[in-house]
């Protein structure tokens, strides 16, 4: 079993993006990278965000 959590992302020009059922959360070299579930069309994607582009990201886990 592994665990979800809901991502929020806070980028340069001061956009939040939020992302639910996040998992496989990995921070890399250059920023973080993960897999999340769209909320309107249940599509299973991939989203990177780097460093030069976020100004930091919040993750709180799902029940």
């Amino acid at each position: 079993m592994h665990q979800e959590f809901d991502v929020i992302v806070f980028t340069n020009n001061g956009a939040t993006y939020r992302f639910f059922n996040v998992n496989n959360l990995k921070k890399t070299e250059t920023g973080i990278d993960f897999w999340y579930v769209g909320k309107s069309t249940g599509t299973t994607r991939n989203a990177i965000f780097n460093n030069t582009s976020m100004t930091g990201y919040s993750i709180a886990a799902t029940d």
